[in-house]
């Protein structure tokens, strides 16, 4: 990978831009994407250019590329610009369609970083009006199709999976009739990019069965799950096709972890954390910082759920070190993973809390969520601040259970409450769930 790699950079600065497979993008650091993106921008807008299309739908797969790895805002705006600028130098109906598919992944990968909800509404409208310009093109067709069931899922999620399943069989067809067509096209071209097409699809499908399975407590499908992550693994090249293997081995830890806390099992959550403690990094931070940093999340996730089951304090610390090694990367505010990461830290140290059972441990982990309160605006950072004071009233819940009464009664309702109100503005159900749930303990504490 890194010798290809210095191939790549010697390229790139003998030539400046150069026409490039898409899969090579994986091989591109970040610092390489934002040169071939900036020389894209200026071909595409130079009036000597004949073909402004090409340049500018290149430039809005590099910039959405650069902002999943990184969660910038900055360059999620130049790949929405980047598309619609395509769009309008669009020269046949096949190239309008393109440029609307761009367009259409640009939002749902607003809706992955940011939870920008109305962004799935727009991504519809545009595959709508998409979808007719397409004629009798397969290639094209497969493409609609892979990101018709991105969509179809993030809209399942949207309504949740925790009732009817509806939606979420819908999204399965879609996916499955995505991942036909793309082995399809796998066959019929052999490229790279196709095979790495053909393997996000089965990324897509794996996430929302580990949804459903982790929902509804089924083992059997998480194992199902598991072969079938551990099949896709093994088709990839973790040096011609990094970050995909990265994200599909996150995925495949994460489901033995889930497995075992379903079934109990401490030993399947250590193959999990056997997948994610390897001597080499599975991506180097400088590469894909949002990787690396779910990588560590998920790591830490794994211990987490390790020492939930073996109550041992000492694997609760080593959670929380790499929950802190993975908050002190820069993340920018409003990242759902930011949140997912407070989040999860916060209640890994009240679990630590409640394990102990002491009013000093309780104490102890109450004086950090106040110190980090201090720190976080509900004007700035409305998620991170609601996340806060959802844990900080589990932590007065359980000094409740143990006291058999509560002193901060009256503030902890009137936090959950506002943070209930943030996270049905946001559309987190399961923290609002959660928010809800620590609301009637604190009701029911007289």
């Amino acid at each position: 990978m890194f010798e290809f790699g210095r191939e790549l950079r010697r390229i790139f600065r003998n030539q400046g831009r150069v026409d490039t497979d898409s899969s090579l993008y994986e091989l591109l650091n970040l610092k390489l994407l934002i040169t071939q993106g900036r020389n894209l921008d200026i071909e595409g807008g130079r009036v000597s250019t004949k073909d402004r299309f090409t340049p500018y739908l290149e430039a809005a797969e590099i910039w959405r590329e650069y902002a999943r790895r990184t969660g910038d805002r900055v360059a999620l705006r130049r790949a929405a610009a980047a598309a619609e600028s395509a769009g309008k130098e669009a020269r046949t109906a096949n190239q309008a369609a393109l440029a609307v598919l761009e367009q259409a992944q640009t939002c749902i990968l607003g809706v992955d970083l940011f939870e920008t909800r109305e962004l799935l509404s727009s991504a519809e409208d545009l595959l709508a009006g998409g979808r007719a310009a397409i004629q009798n093109d397969e290639a094209l067709r497969a493409r609609f199709n892979r990101v018709e069931a991105r969509l179809a899922a993030r809209l399942a999620i949207r309504q949740g999976i925790s009732g009817d399943l509806e939606l979420a069989l819908l999204a399965m067809s879609h996916i499955d009739r995505a991942i036909e067509r793309a082995d399809q096209q796998v066959r019929q071209t052999g490229a790279a990019g196709d095979k790495i097409a053909a393997a996000q699809a089965r990324f897509e499908r794996g996430d929302l069965l580990m949804l459903v399975g982790t929902d509804r407590c089924d083992s059997s499908l998480m194992t199902a799950v598991i072969k079938d992550f551990e099949a896709l693994q093994a088709r990839l090249d973790a040096a011609y096709e990094p970050v995909t293997h990265a994200r599909i081995t996150l995925r495949l830890a994460l489901a033995y972890i889930w497995k075992g806390e379903i079934e109990g099992k401490p030993e399947v959550i250590s193959e999990g954390i056997a997948l994610l403690s390897t001597e080499e990094e599975l991506v180097d931070y400088e590469h894909s910082p949002l990787d690396w940093v779910e990588h560590k999340q998920a790591l830490a996730m794994g211990l987490q759920a390790l020492a939930e089951l073996t109550l041992n304090e000492e694997i609760y610390q080593k959670a929380m070190q790499i929950y802190d090694l993975a908050l002190k990367r820069p993340l920018q505010k409003g990242l759902a993973l930011r949140a997912q990461l407070a989040n999860n830290r916060a209640t890994c140290l009240a679990k630590r809390a409640e394990l102990k059972g002491d009013l000093g441990s309780l104490e102890a982990a109450e004086n950090a969520f106040k110190a980090e309160l201090r720190g976080v605006k509900a004007q700035d950072d409305p998620i991170s601040w609601a996340i806060l004071q959802t844990n900080l009233a589990r932590l007065y819940v359980a000094r409740g259970d143990i006291t058999g009464f509560m002193l901060e009664r009256a503030e902890a309702a009137y936090a959950l409450e506002a943070a209930l109100e943030i996270f049905g503005e946001h559309g987190l159900k399961a923290l609002a769930a959660t928010a809800q749930e620590h609301l009637d303990r604190v009701r029911e504490q007289v």
